[in-house]
């Protein structure tokens, strides 16, 4: 039977080793990948393994292109999908990585799901009904999102937020007509996801009472 005769690091590749058989160059691996198969020196190796190895080693390389992914900024679990996805790899193997990922806590939607409310709260100065839609957005399951939101919003002053908002506007926009003013600052909060009934005392604070026939946008 064929027998590992060398290993080597991988030049430029410290995480990454090249395997020798019967003296020649067989296949390179992760350095992972090596230890779960108890590669060494001496060891025998039949080609069948080596099958497994080649794809175990897809399945490292999926799983580490996701942890990069991860380190650049929390993902919901369809983010990650879809990212993978475009790097074509193929969807039962990213399944097993994304439980593999969930398993070892990398992704959890409750806790992506509250840090994105939290920063849109505090952050992006977003009122509840945007943060929910950037929740389903980013494929979050409705439950998760409205708990998520619901925790965030209870101890947040939405209304306080959209007044501050308000008022920084509303000298610019006591220089156009009254009509346009309110319309303009009433749709600037309504795509930050606060509701017109509620934001509707702050846009008479900021710019006066509206015209009775005035209709919500």
């Amino acid at each position: 039977m064929p027998v590992i005769t060398r290993i080597s690091e991988r030049n430029r590749s410290p995480r990454r080793r090249n395997i020798y058989v019967d003296g020649k160059f067989a296949f390179a691996c992760n350095v992972a990948v090596a230890a779960r198969f108890g590669l060494r020196e001496g060891l025998e190796i039949a080609a069948e393994q080596v099958e497994r190895i080649r794809g175990d080693e897809v399945r490292q390389e999926c799983f580490d292109a996701a942890i990069h992914i991860l380190e650049r900024r929390l993902h919901s679990q369809a983010e990650l999908r879809q990212k993978l996805i475009s790097k074509e790899y193929g969807e039962s193997l990213i399944d097993t990585v994304l439980d593999e990922l969930i398993r070892l806590d990398y992704i959890n939607d409750d806790r992506f799901a509250r840090a994105r409310a939290l920063s849109d709260a505090e952050h992006k100065q977003h009122g509840r009904r945007r943060a929910m839609l950037q929740l389903r957005r980013s494929g979050v399951g409705s439950e998760t999102a409205a708990r998520a939101v619901n925790d965030v919003y209870q101890d947040h002053n939405s209304t306080a937020v959209a007044r501050t908002l308000a008022m920084k506007q509303a000298p610019r926009l006591r220089r156009l007509d009254p009509v346009v003013a309110r319309r303009r600052l009433v749709g600037m909060l309504q795509r930050r996801g606060f509701d017109y009934d509620a934001i509707r005392p702050i846009i008479d604070e900021a710019l006066g009472p509206d015209r009775p026939d005035e209709e919500a946008m």
